[in-house]
């Protein structure tokens, strides 16, 4: 932890969680990894305040933020064009681990979600990928947010959809393709075992 400790020093965090003992269990988690600055708020309202009066480096939002939850919140974040806030890295934490809650924090606009009850390892990691490994951000008619591609492995056709997508050039055969039934046969022991 000793490197994480240096890393998160001096990194202003806002934590905002209506739950007050999940709460005081990040907040002592974040000072634990060398964090002196960390604000703490209950609802949207406390939330916006402290984005718009505080220098906030991360923030890690809860899924049932009140009044109307995180998604909501991180979205109404990521959409408002003016604001200063606009790409902060967010954590996101939800007790629902669904594929489909997950989805909808990454398309809200979260760089990160995570679930609870959350490690202090797990914890660490992640605000160390989000802070200090921030993705580049992406803005379409319908989403405003991170990219939210953590690696390229080509593209269709060759081609990509963003602007700064260089093509993928396929090098031409040399004749030595497998068959399929090679191909097949390669993977029939590892099938049968």
């Amino acid at each position: 932890m000793s490197k994480a400790q240096n890393n998160l020093r001096g990194i202003s965090f806002l934590i905002a969680d209506s739950n007050l003992y999940f709460a005081s269990l990040l907040f002592s988690m974040l000072k634990g990894f060398g964090a002196d600055k960390i604000i703490q708020t209950r609802d949207w309202s406390s939330s916006i305040e402290a984005l718009g009066t505080n220098k906030i480096d991360v923030l890690l939002c809860d899924y049932a933020l009140p009044p109307d939850g995180g998604i909501k919140f991180v979205r109404g974040l990521r959409t408002d064009a003016t604001a200063p806030y606009r790409k902060i890295p967010i954590l996101f934490m939800t007790t629902d681990a669904r594929v489909s809650t997950i989805k909808n924090a990454r398309d809200a606009g979260a760089n990160m979600v995570i679930t609870k009850p959350l490690s202090p390892k797990s914890l660490c990691s992640r605000l160390v990928w989000v802070t200090f490994d921030q993705r580049g951000f992406v803005e379409t008619p319908t989403y405003y947010g991170p990219d939210r591609r953590f690696k390229i492995e080509g593209f269709p056709d060759g081609q990509g959809r963003r602007r700064g997508d260089l093509p993928v050039e396929v090098a031409e055969s040399d004749g030595s393709d497998l068959s399929q039934n090679e191909i097949d046969s390669l993977f029939a022991g590892a099938r049968n075992a």
